[in-house]
């Protein structure tokens, strides 16, 4: 990772679990506890490219059925218009 922000030009961060959402046409992934390095001025997230081709693998094993998710969830989706008009 860059020592400075790519986004602010910050140079202070810090390191963070976080929820990720890995997301492939209309499926998706929700990934617990996360490692990753953020930002502490704008919030802008890194992530070491080991952790982002891990995510992508289990992504896939378990579309193609290799391995089960832990758990699933059943999410209502919305587009804004429809909220607003």
């Amino acid at each position: 990772m860059s020592e400075v922000c790519s986004f602010c030009g910050n140079t202070d961060f810090k390191a963070k679990s976080v929820d990720y959402i890995y997301r492939r046409g209309e499926k998706m992934l929700i990934v617990n506890r996360v490692p990753c390095t953020e930002c502490t001025y704008c919030g802008e997230r890194y992530y070491e490219a080991d952790v982002l081709a891990k995510i992508e693998s289990d992504f896939e094993a378990i579309e193609n059925g290799t391995r089960e998710a832990q758990r699933r969830l059943s999410v209502p989706v919305e587009d804004f218009s429809r909220l607003v008009g």
